[in-house]
């Protein structure tokens, strides 16, 4: 009988050891998220991949780091490009080529399919963008944390430095008068205010930044190459841009004026703008594909 009794409460103690194991991988499992969240990045260009490591700083913009990491949980980013480039930033996630010519090929990808149900109902989990004050009409863009858009952040924000990582959007920008406004959640207190559309107006598109600035007020840089070696990675990009349009656009000729990108026009299409005057947006477009492989999140 005292074999069984203690067979028995050894087994039970047994089953609420393993109980209390999976409460609390669970419990950790919840409470891993960090304040500076890590991903890779891994661009292809001229037949080389470039692989760079990204910290995310959601301490200081908690909403755009979150939209972002929905983003790449989805896979949306792998395979659009890069389809402007500036003469500061390189701007991907929003378009991709379907066929070989850099011209004619290149079309939105529809994040709208992404991101709603059939019905046209919002389906991301990381809303901050609304129609009305109840939240019952989300929109699937994003709140701008930048100061144009009355954002700030405790002593100072992200600057733009090589590589850095921020949001972008082609939206006019329109602040007065018949400007359409949306309800946004404030991260300090969790009140609801309203804020010109053109600043809540991300979606999916970001930049990478090529050189090195101070802080943008009309955009949000999020992230910063993790270390030295993801920053010698990503000049080793630049250079190898730099080099095809001297060796392969201009046959090595010093004075040669072939440029690197060449100008196509697109037009914007925004089922949240209320205006019928847009107009095209030109974009500089690489002659050589700059391909977004893959975004994957790294540490949560």
């Amino acid at each position: 009988m005292t074999k069984t009794l203690g067979g028995r409460l050894a087994k039970i103690a047994a089953l609420l050891i393993s109980v209390l194991l999976v409460l609390t991988a669970a419990f950790a499992f919840v409470g891993c998220e960090t304040k500076r969240p890590e991903i890779s990045i891994k661009l292809s260009f001229n037949g080389q991949t470039y692989e760079m490591e990204y910290k995310l700083y959601r301490n200081m913009y908690p909403q755009t780091v979150a939209h972002y990491l929905e983003l790449i949980d989805m896979g949306y980013f792998d395979g659009t490009v890069i389809h402007d480039y500036q003469s500061d930033r390189m701007v991907g996630g929003g378009y991709v080529y379907e066929g070989d010519d850099v011209e004619d090929d290149l079309a939105a990808k529809d994040y709208g399919a992404a991101t709603k149900d059939e019905n046209g109902n919002v389906t991301l989990e990381n809303v901050s963008v609304w129609a009305d004050e109840n939240k019952e009409s989300a929109y699937n863009t994003l709140y701008g944390e930048f100061s144009a858009n009355g954002f700030t952040v405790e002593n100072n924000g992200l600057t733009n430095s090589l590589g850095s990582i921020g949001t972008y959007y082609y939206t006019p920008i329109k602040t007065t008068g018949d400007a359409p406004r949306v309800w946004v959640q404030l991260n300090s207190d969790n009140s609801m205010d309203t804020r010109p559309y053109s600043y809540n107006s991300a979606k999916s598109m970001f930049y990478l930044y090529t050189g090195s600035s101070g802080t943008d007020a009309n955009y949000c840089t999020f992230g910063v190459l993790k270390d030295s070696g993801d920053q010698e990675t990503f000049q080793s990009l630049l250079d190898a841009i730099e080099e095809y349009t001297l060796e392969t656009l201009n046959g090595g000729d010093e004075e040669g004026t072939e440029e690197f990108t060449t100008e196509v026009s697109m037009v914007i299409e925004d089922e949240y703008w209320s205006e019928d005057s847009y107009e095209n947006i030109t974009f500089n477009v690489p002659k050589a594909q700059i391909v977004i492989e893959s975004v994957r999140v790294l540490k949560y």
